[in-house]
């Protein structure tokens, strides 16, 4: 169910918590488990199940150890990139969910970032507006019709996302210090105002998400081809 990882190609696992079922504790370390019972609601238990489960199922796979002998490498930062210690020289991976959606995205020794969101029906207020899109973003989003607005703040929102998930500075840097193209228009990094701006070239992809959900993702210095695959599936028959 896990096709090869070659150099040059990334793999995008989606999955839907409706596949976190509690077997997949098993796949976790106990610090995970741990986290995962911290969680108050159930929502947000399903998400982190399934989405840590998924990784180290398809992680493991890619380098032949039993998913629960990955060992998660301590983060020095908060916005630093998540890591598996056992793979941090071979594979890159990052994880995104939202609503009942979760993307993984995993490539060899490419830096990448991926992020989803749920489009809602509501438009987003101004105080939003003002920290995710820069001027000339907005301008050209207040532009659109009223019913265009939620899914382009989306595509907006997940570009740039994973444009910071993958240069590794998260919220470090506010959206609105960097430029991305129009929604309708080919994703590319267009300007990335103050200092810190990656050494490294940026490209970035929109990717085939779900309906009702919006998702792009970033990787740093070279183009990958990237495939879609079902870790709902994969999820479920780890059972």
């Amino acid at each position: 169910m896990i096709p090869r990882l070659n150099a040059g190609s990334c793999q995008v696992w989606w999955a839907s918590t409706s596949a976190a079922g509690p077997y997949l504790l098993d796949l976790l370390d106990e610090e995970e488990r741990a986290r995962h019972a911290g969680f108050r609601r159930a929502e947000d238990r399903a998400l982190f199940l399934a989405s840590h489960a998924l990784t180290r199922i398809v992680a493991a796979h890619h380098v032949a150890i039993a998913p629960r002998a990955l060992r998660h490498a301590r983060k020095v930062a908060t916005h630093e990139k998540p890591r598996l210690r056992d793979t941090a020289s071979e594979l890159e991976f990052s994880i995104s969910h939202s609503g009942a959606c979760i993307v993984v995205a995993i490539s060899r020794a490419v830096t990448l970032g991926v992020d989803v969101e749920r489009v809602t029906a509501t438009e987003p207020d101004a105080s939003l507006l003002a920290s995710v899109l820069c001027a000339t973003e907005r301008q050209a989003f207040m532009a659109m019709p009223s019913p265009a607005r939620p899914w382009a703040f989306c595509r907006y929102w997940t570009r740039k996302e994973a444009v910071l998930k993958a240069t590794g500075d998260g919220l470090e840097v506010s959206p609105a210090r960097i430029a991305v193209t129009p929604p309708r228009t080919a994703p590319a990094l267009v300007r990335w105002s103050g200092p810190g701006r990656p050494a490294k070239s940026v490209h970035l992809y929109d990717l085939d998400a779900p309906s009702g959900y919006a998702a792009s993702l970033a990787t740093l210095a070279e183009h990958l081809e990237c495939t879609d695959h079902d870790g709902s599936a994969l999820l479920r028959a780890a059972a």
